[in-house]
């Protein structure tokens, strides 16, 4: 597989925005055209404006926009590295596909003007579970139960708006190929890509404006109250005053995955209602994404594994070679030590019988010398009863 990671520089990056398109540049980095864009932004990198490649294509000649001298000269790094040939064509074809589901998929109408449907089974016991008056946390005001039924985190006035972009997301998935589980045991939501097995985590949650609780008057005097009253009496309670306030602002947003992931959230022009397309869209690219990640993980987790089974198998053959050699090392030093013990005993015999002083005490001490040449020879095959022995065990006290 190509690898360059080596970082382009901004020169670099001003000649390929306006050789191609923008949204034909991003996925060679592995970036969305927006975010190619405010990159291009923060390097003072001239951008093509809108019409440009309408004009290029129907045949004219068109002006690049200078690019400008940043201080000090000379080239200055993006940080950007492109994504190998592999990685680049998975992501174009996940945009392509994205865009094309874009466009087939319909908004979702307004409640006004919906007509009745039949919800899926995941959303209706989603909505009796969450549509339950008690058990939820007096604080952040939001009802959420991940661990019984679809992953939703949203306020009671906006209970209904969620369950209905769940449902109409869900049926929209399923139509995709995708299947929608809820894990008890995890707390979570997620949604299997049935060809790839690839799972995504699902959760629609409203944002909840948080601000620093003023004490009120009631609250202050409840407070006096518990001080004057504790004097004398301990089973007062200290009133409980909470540290902040929590607003419902009513902005849900879609997050799907972890990593990699992506969410889509209200935007004040832009409800999620009117942007269903773009999110089951997304969602089918991120399952392609993620699948094309775990492939090159589960790739990369495999080489790992033979590099390590071939490296221990390379460390254990050195170490039992290395043995195998102090092995015949050692008992080709026996051998040494039992030549020269034989040697030393026939120079002795010899000697004796020169000066006529072969006696049975030598003839004794010569045939035990022997015997330990044969006992250390690795050629011969004896045993020495007293060197052979167990090594005595000392005795104890008792």
């Amino acid at each position: 597989m190509e690898k360059t990671d080596k970082p382009v520089d901004r020169e670099t990056l001003y000649n390929e925005v306006w050789t191609d398109p923008v949204t034909v540049v991003a996925p060679r980095y592995g970036l969305s055209d927006v975010g190619l864009a405010k990159i291009c932004r923060a390097l003072a990198i001239p951008l093509p404006s809108r019409g440009y490649w309408a004009k290029v294509k129907a045949g004219r000649v068109m002006a690049r926009a200078p690019l400008p001298k940043l201080k000090p000269p000379g080239p200055v790094p993006t940080g950007l590295v492109k994504l190998p040939p592999e990685k680049a064509a998975v992501r174009q074809a996940a945009r392509q596909s994205a865009a094309k589901i874009r466009k087939e998929t319909p908004p979702l109408p307004p409640p006004e003007e919906s007509q009745p449907f039949a919800t899926h089974p995941l959303v209706r016991a989603a909505a009796k579970r969450l549509k339950q008056r008690d058990g939820w946390p007096p604080d952040t005001l939001l009802r959420s139960a991940p661990k019984e039924v679809l992953h939703l985190a949203v306020t009671r006035d906006a209970l209904d708006r969620a369950l209905g972009i769940t449902d109409a997301l869900i049926k929209a998935l399923i139509q995709r190929g995708f299947d929608v589980e809820v894990d008890g045991e995890r707390g979570a939501t997620t949604l299997k890509y049935i060809e790839t097995g690839t799972r995504l985590e699902f959760a629609l949650t409203e944002y909840i404006r948080r601000t620093r609780h003023e004490i009120t008057p009631a609250e202050e005097r409840a407070r006096k109250r518990y001080w004057e009253r504790s004097r004398w009496d301990n089973s007062v309670s200290f009133p409980h005053v909470p540290m902040y306030d929590y607003t419902p602002t009513g902005t849900l947003t879609i997050q799907i995955g972890r990593w990699p992931s992506r969410n889509w959230k209200d935007t004040p022009k832009t409800q999620l209602e009117k942007r269903l397309g773009e999110v089951v869209g997304g969602i089918v690219a991120l399952a392609q994404e993620t699948h094309a990640k775990e492939v090159e993980e589960a790739r990369r987790k495999e080489a790992h594994r033979r590099a390590v089974e071939r490296y221990e198998f390379l460390t254990k053959r050195r170490a039992d070679e290395v043995e195998r050699f102090k092995e015949v090392e050692a008992r080709a030093t026996d051998w040494e030590r039992a030549m020269r013990l034989r040697a030393f005993a026939d120079a002795v015999e010899a000697q004796a019988k020169l000066a006529g002083e072969l006696s049975s005490e030598y003839v004794e001490w010569l045939a035990w010398t022997r015997a330990k040449a044969d006992w250390l020879d690795p050629l011969i095959q004896v045993s020495d009863p007293i060197l052979d022995a167990p090594e005595p065990k000392r005795p104890g006290y008792w």
